[in-house]
């Protein structure tokens, strides 16, 4: 069994609007998909989002594939999103690139800045070598990395909480004693200071839990 963390992009053409809501409007700090059920014409999404709440929502008003919605607010800025949309030709076809025997999704789908999706799933080397060779018309497939059963702490984090945690180890805030604080990260990160804290706070639970076995 080996582990792959992968990046989809559909360069020529739009996923889903969702998707282009959540990875190219500059109202969106981060985007991870957390769970989904898949009912083929239509799809169930949950999301946790870090963005402006009003703007958000009036987009998602504006999305005629949106058949239904609901925010749960966990701060300011921050909430999951229930939403039950259409699914596009493009959607589909990614979907059922990895929705096939062998293969087991292990990770929150990740909407990066340049538009792709990551992801990490695990499986048998011959079902994995079937998802990179197979992928489907108007999909690149990036392998972001390659590892064995039992995930490195490193792959346990998104790209966005790895990039925080080496932010923060670089300014001192991990020092002892502590040479800089959640609000230094966050300038180097450009972002709010509440999400630099829980990028933080999600990737060390991340790797404690690991490293536990909790």
């Amino acid at each position: 069994m080996r582990r792959l963390q992968l990046t989809f992009y559909a360069p020529d053409a739009e996923v889903h609007p969702l998707h282009t809501l959540m990875a190219e409007r500059d109202y969106v700090n981060a985007a991870e998909m957390v769970h989904w059920n898949d009912a083929g014409e239509t799809m169930t999404h949950a999301f946790y989002v870090e963005a402006d709440r009003e703007a958000f929502a009036a987009a998602l008003d504006e999305l005629s594939e949106v058949r239904a919605y609901d925010l749960t607010t966990v701060a300011e800025d921050r909430f999951y999103l229930h939403v039950r949309a259409e699914t596009t030709p493009v959607q589909r076809a990614m979907f059922d690139a990895y929705n096939r025997g062998g293969l087991v999704v292990t990770s929150t789908l990740e909407h990066t800045d340049d538009g792709g999706v990551t992801f990490e799933v695990v499986g048998t080397t011959e079902a994995l070598q079937d998802l990179h060779g197979g992928a489907p018309d108007g999909i690149e497939v990036d392998i972001d990395r390659v590892g064995g059963p039992s995930a490195e702490y490193e792959t346990l984090l998104s790209e966005r909480q790895r990039e925080a945690v080496e932010t923060a180890v670089r300014v001192g805030y991990y020092d002892v004693p502590r040479t800089a604080t959640h609000e230094d990260v966050a300038t180097e990160l450009a972002c709010a200071p509440s999400t630099a804290s829980e990028h933080l706070r999600k990737a060390e639970s991340k790797v404690l839990q690991s490293l536990f076995g909790a």
